[in-house]
């Protein structure tokens, strides 16, 4: 790994002590030296703001990665004035040398920078103010950011879907040189970088650090699930899943109330909000409402047409009052808008980075008919509307698991990686399975000798 990101960390604890509520677009690399950063308290609580601030950026959780991922599946299509590389994107065609995929790339290892940057001096510092409870604390967060980081570059760059693969992703676990260059790991060896990180963290993660606003606890617990999911390690997803859901301290929103899951904030089923206010704005509601009146050159996120049919056929369904495909200007029909991300004046829409109903879903997918996931799915489906089913076999299953991520989780980035993980990208999409990745960016590959090698087909 080397790139643009070779300088990532040094960026963002500067910033943050002149005005912690901004959002850090990159300074000077040597403004602040790390040892300044972290020789206290003070200096190692700024840098856990400035990792979550450098996921606030808009290439990452700020709107850009969860959109770009559904725009790249059927459940989005783009609008913008013909933007080439968005174009790409909404297509299924998307080129290595993408703007938008340089920056998303860019975005998470710079999280990676800053985790690790904290990582490596949480344990060194010596302040009677830092007592071990909270030295836990902000250790187990960094290393399950770290782990999401990681993850989420290799739903999009690797083959998450193939254990047997080399391609998975650069695995960034220290403070890098200018000079160093790591190479892809296999997809294996990405999954136990990450499942490391993610079990540190759930064994020294205080228990009643459960705080919605950051990678808590039962997040922790929660991610370990999905990730486990993903690795097709079915009886670990189930019981992490299953653990978090009976723990009782988020719980599902019911058909008349989950609607405040996305006007208001932090709600029941809300287990890790990535938070933004008035003065620190996501791109969330400028990229896919903007306003009433809105054209189609204004919005880059659109509903897709197919969402609309998808919800026809489920009448029932109170999911489909989440998107509009009537309200909209001529130029937008026959596509719509998402509601999940109104307010035009705040415009404070979070990121939802986890929330109990994928937990529900993924304890059904994990225990799949036969082991009992029909209880979790049917939770999911009669607290939003839905009657109870009783599928006829597991293929049937499955389908309808797919089917609830669909409804439930469009817009929050999910359709694509479970289009891959499935490998149903040709017969969903019309697309070679190859594009069930993102290309590793040009720059990248320039940057390394080539060293990080392309993923096949780009």
């Amino acid at each position: 790994m080397k790139l643009f990101i070779k300088y990532v960390f040094f960026f963002s604890v500067a910033l943050l002590a002149l005005s912690s509520c901004q959002k850090l677009d990159v300074s000077s690399p040597s403004d602040v030296p790390t040892a300044e950063v972290f020789k206290n308290a003070d200096g190692l609580r700024s840098a856990v703001t400035g990792m979550y601030s450098t996921m606030q950026k808009r290439e990452y959780y700020g709107a850009y990665y969860p959109l770009m991922a559904d725009l790249n599946s059927d459940a989005l299509t783009q609008g913008g004035y013909d933007i080439p590389a968005l174009n790409e994107i909404g297509q299924h065609a998307v080129t290595s040398s993408n703007l938008y995929v340089e920056k998303m790339y860019v975005a998470m290892y710079n999280t990676i920078a800053t985790a690790n940057a904290i990582l490596q001096s949480v344990d060194v510092i010596s302040d009677l103010n830092l007592v071990d409870a909270e030295k836990k604390t902000i250790k187990a967060q960094a290393l399950a950011i770290r782990a999401l980081a990681h993850f989420d570059l290799l739903r999009m760059f690797g083959y998450h879907w193939d254990l047997t693969s080399p391609n998975g992703i650069p695995v960034i676990t220290k403070v890098q040189q200018a000079t160093d260059i790591v190479p892809r790991s296999t997809v294996a060896d990405t999954y136990a970088a990450i499942l490391k990180d993610l079990t540190d963290a759930n064994s020294i993660v205080p228990a009643n650090f459960i705080n919605a606003k950051y990678a808590n606890a039962v997040f922790i617990k929660a991610l370990l699930a999905r990730v486990y999911l993903y690795k097709k390690d079915m009886v670990n997803a189930a019981a992490m899943a299953t653990e978090v859901i009976n723990e009782g301290n988020f719980s599902l929103m019911d058909a008349t109330s989950f609607s405040t899951i996305y006007s208001n904030r932090l709600s029941a089923e809300s287990i890790f909000e990535l938070n933004f206010d008035a003065q620190n704005q996501s791109f969330f509601n400028g990229t896919t409402y903007v306003r009433p009146e809105a054209l189609r050159t204004e919005i880059f996120f659109l509903a897709n047409q197919k969402l609309d049919m998808f919800f026809q056929s489920r009448p029932t369904d109170k999911r489909s009052g989440l998107v509009d495909f009537i309200n909209n200007d001529a130029g937008i029909l026959p596509d719509g808008r998402t509601l999940k991300y109104r307010g035009e004046v705040t415009k404070d829409n979070p990121a939802y980075m986890m929330r109990m109903a994928e937990v529900y879903l993924i304890a059904a997918e994990a225990k799949m008919l036969a082991g009992g996931g029909l209880t979790f799915l049917n939770a999911v489906r009669q607290n939003r509307g839905m009657d109870a089913l009783a599928p006829a076999g597991e293929d049937a299953f499955l389908q309808a698991v797919l089917d609830e991520r669909l409804s439930e989780l469009n817009f929050e980035g999910h359709r694509f990686f479970d289009l891959a993980r499935y490998q149903k990208i040709k017969d969903v999409l019309g697309v070679p399975n190859e594009n069930a990745v993102f290309p590793i960016p040009l720059r990248e590959l320039i940057a390394t000798n080539q060293q990080v090698k392309q993923n096949p087909g780009f």
